[in-house]
């Protein structure tokens, strides 16, 4: 429904408009830095720890179909600890997963956008120094001036 109309869904898939290139995935969790998940022991573990080295996969498959000069990454699960600072600590491996950060630097982009996070923070960095904006419906709202969208310029 929402293809038809015309809505791009980025699921390791890029889309260029305007001079702007889009590249996206939902990411997975799994934490981050050296809190970050590795594949060790049960079966279970093994699998989850594959399923988020495969969303990073998926966004650098994204990422390197993009040819414009201005590079948007849009994810579900955040790629950096700072813009889920908020939440509750106990849950920040559930929340994203570093993993794609790795990816973005990598790549390079301009901006990167994404929820999931719903007590964070507005804004972070990756680090390389790429803007990362958690844009969960909460944090807009729960922002000095309330709104249901942000505006930035690319």
């Amino acid at each position: 429904m929402m293809t038809d109309a015309g809505i791009k869904l980025l699921d390791g898939t890029a889309y260029e408009r305007d001079g702007v290139g889009f590249a996206g995935t939902k990411g997975f969790p799994g934490g981050f830095g050296r809190g970050a998940l590795t594949a060790f022991g049960e079966p279970e573990i093994k699998a989850f720890v594959q399923a988020a080295i495969d969303e990073a996969l998926k966004l650098e498959r994204a990422m390197s179909q993009l040819r414009t000069a201005k590079r948007v990454v849009v994810l579900h699960y955040a790629p950096i600890g700072d813009t889920i600072r908020g939440e509750a600590p106990e849950i920040y491996p559930y929340l994203g997963s570093s993993r794609l950060a790795e990816v973005i630097d990598r790549h390079g982009a301009d901006m990167v956008f994404h929820g999931h996070a719903h007590h964070g923070s507005p804004d972070g960095k990756t680090t390389a120094g790429i803007p990362v904006h958690n844009v969960a419906i909460q944090i807009i709202q729960s922002q000095e001036t309330p709104a249901v969208f942000r505006v930035f310029e690319v």
